[in-house]
């Protein structure tokens, strides 16, 4: 009898063994260490699970996110089309600029309209996964296209310093780095290289903007502006007080008498056909035009599209052009 309560006896202590192992592994398997190493790898799978491909301020300062490498960009902005190709992208879709050549490879995108009227139909039935447009001209299409989740990037170029940003950024959202580092690179080695050979001078010229909505002289934020300062020219609207655009002043001929500018530049938002005629009609007509000293000198000079459209990585050619009209004993013409 006893031996047979001693066995009850044991095999009781035996459970009550058991029991207790049991408890304490599950209660190590609860810990406060535990679960938060639970929880730490829980939210670590869903924060990388969740991180976008690229976050970026764009030129209207606004944030950007990119929550997967974009395959179907579509570019508004005509002053980036040539630059993002040129480092291998592509696009779904562009806009497009009188006066403007598009690249070979960017005339199979669709045409979504012209830059200052482009079609948000068009747009939105490509199902971009990003849009890289103007401030002037598309900072109002952010919220609509917010709504369909589609990405605006608001981009500008008015310096070289801009195409290089531009580049870099490019070379980012296509995944390329490397390639784009190089390209950058060597076209800024080119263009130094053309403004080594700048001489010890400071020609004045005015840069006369001419557009379907009015002829202007440009003061500032200009991408051709910036090149002729690079090559030691010097504006004559820089202290001229500006209208209602900062960086224009309404065109005055009284005012270009006085400033007697060495050279006078054109820049044509449209064809040279175009912005000639506008000239003959609404600049020569008046005899104080042929007294300026440019004009008699035959120093004004019709820019080509490089000035107003970013050519991109070439933009050296751009650089070049300028000093050879200005410059022809250091350059040639």
């Amino acid at each position: 009898m006893k031996t047979k309560q001693m066995f009850v006896t044991l095999s009781l202590i035996v459970i009550l063994a058991l029991i207790g192992c049991s408890t304490r592994q599950a209660n190590s398997d609860n810990s406060p260490d535990s679960n938060a190493a639970a929880k730490s790898s829980s939210t670590g799978a869903t924060s990388s699970k969740q991180q976008p491909y690229l976050t970026f301020k764009d030129d209207a300062g606004q944030d950007v996110i990119l929550n997967r490498k974009p395959e179907r960009v579509v570019i508004l902005n005509t002053e980036a089309l040539d630059l993002f190709y040129q480092l291998g992208g592509k696009a779904v879709g562009r806009a497009s600029a009188p006066g403007t050549p598009v690249p070979d490879a960017a005339k199979e995108a669709e045409d979504v309209g012209q830059i200052n009227q482009v079609s948000l139909e068009k747009i939105t039935s490509l199902k971009p996964d990003l849009v890289i447009g103007q401030s002037f001209f598309h900072a109002k299409l952010k919220d609509v296209l917010a709504v369909s989740q589609i990405p605006l990037a608001l981009m500008k170029v008015e310096s070289y310093d801009d195409i290089q940003k531009m580049g870099k950024l490019f070379g980012t959202i296509i995944g390329n780095e490397p390639e784009t580092e190089r390209a950058l690179k060597q076209t800024d080695d080119r263009i130094q290289s053309i403004i080594s050979k700048v001489p010890n001078q400071s020609p004045k010229f005015a840069m006369i903007t001419i557009m379907s909505m009015g002829i202007s002289i440009q003061k500032s934020n200009n991408l051709a502006l910036d090149i002729a300062s690079k090559l030691k020219m010097k504006n004559v609207a820089e202290g001229m007080p500006s209208g209602q655009t900062p960086s224009s002043v309404p065109y005055s001929i009284e005012k270009l008498i006085v400033a007697d500018p060495d050279y006078l530049f054109m820049i044509v938002h449209g064809t040279e056909e175009y912005g000639r005629q506008k000239l003959k009609d609404d600049l020569e007509n008046n005899p104080a035009w042929a007294s300026l000293r440019a004009v008699k000198d035959k120093k004004m000079i019709f820019l080509p599209s490089d000035f107003v459209n970013s050519p991109g990585l070439k933009i050296d050619q751009t650089f070049e052009y300028l000093p050879k009209q200005v410059y022809p004993n250091a350059y040639g013409k």
